[in-house]
């Protein structure tokens, strides 16, 4: 029991500054971050095959991808799930666990983490796809493990998007508390 206390106060330093202990959900924080995600899978339906496409496929949602992009938006529409992913997750992590900047900090580089280490790793596939247990097949999302490498493409692209993302997430979330500060 102390030892889960000693563990819990050492989160609470780190997320939150002077260990205060956050006392509400930032509702404002996750609704973003899930619009933000509604429109990552608004772009996945629109622009990119169902069966190759996790949740569209398990869902059962069926869909042929459109192009009506010009071509000069095809980079940019290449690359802006990653960005709108770590955006995301980073925006909904924050208004769950986090109320400062050192807080803020913990959860974008933490995302940042997560996401570089997926986009690498469709880079690493050949070394990475036989050491996948064959017992993954049978776990939720884990299952998806081999197909994420075999079709998912490493992109350096990907990489900077992951990047911008983090950091705009970054200052959102500090510019937006540093004007909750003026408001008091």
């Amino acid at each position: 029991m102390r030892e889960d206390f000693e563990i819990s106060g050492v989160v609470n330093t780190l997320l939150f500054d002077s260990g205060q202990v956050r006392q509400r959900v930032n509702y404002r924080q996750l609704l973003i971050g899930f619009s933000v995600l509604t429109l990552g899978a608004l772009f996945y339906y629109l622009f990119r095959s169902s069966e190759h496409t996790y949740f569209l496929n398990n869902l059962g949602i069926s869909s042929q991808p459109i192009s009506i992009l010009p071509s000069v938006f095809l980079t940019i529409g290449n690359t802006l799930p990653s960005f709108l992913h770590v955006f995301a997750f980073i925006m909904m992590t924050a208004g769950l666990i986090a109320n400062q900047k050192r807080g803020y900090l913990i959860v974008c580089l933490s995302w940042f983490t997560i996401d570089v280490f997926f986009e690498i790793s469709q880079g690493l596939d050949n070394i990475l796809i036989p050491i996948i247990p064959n017992w993954f097949s049978h776990i939720f999302l884990l299952e998806n493990a081999r197909d994420y490498l075999l079709y998912g493409s490493f992109d350096y692209l990907d990489l900077l998007a992951i990047a911008v993302g983090s950091v705009v997430a970054y200052l959102f979330l500090t510019i937006n508390e540093r004007g909750k500060q003026y408001e008091k």
